[in-house]
């Protein structure tokens, strides 16, 4: 895992593993990779992974079950909303970016209307 100089190594390992959770690669119920395997993994200290994982435990989107490791939430309404959290607020931070950009509202409507199209084309 690589990681940019303007976050924090333990915000951009949320992040990931938030995306990870929320794409389905790690459903709800699924038990996450132990703290060490992923420390080992992101060559970072365990202790930086399970800070991470107390954080994600405090937001409801993985749990503890005793000895048998960490997991994601089970309930998927309750995933589906923190990614619907995730997601509208990462579109804030980018259209705040755009508009420092001068971007307006018609110019951003127009830009994301051709990613979109360009996504599709992609899934096709």
């Amino acid at each position: 895992m690589e990681f940019r100089s303007n976050q924090t190594i333990a915000s951009q390992i949320a992040a990931y593993v938030k995306r990870e959770i929320f794409s389905g690669r790690y459903p709800p119920g699924s038990k996450v990779p132990p703290i060490r395997e992923f420390a080992a993994f992101c060559c970072v200290n365990p202790n930086t992974v399970a800070k991470v994982y107390a954080e994600l435990e405090s937001e409801g989107l993985i749990r503890t079950d005793g000895t048998l490791g960490k997991f994601v939430a089970g309930d998927g309404a309750l995933v589906a909303a923190r990614r619907a959290e995730y997601l509208a607020g990462r579109m804030r931070e980018f259209r705040e970016e755009l508009r420092g950009c001068g971007v307006g509202a018609e110019e951003f409507e127009s830009l994301a209307g051709a990613a979109a199209r360009e996504a599709k084309g992609e899934e096709e």
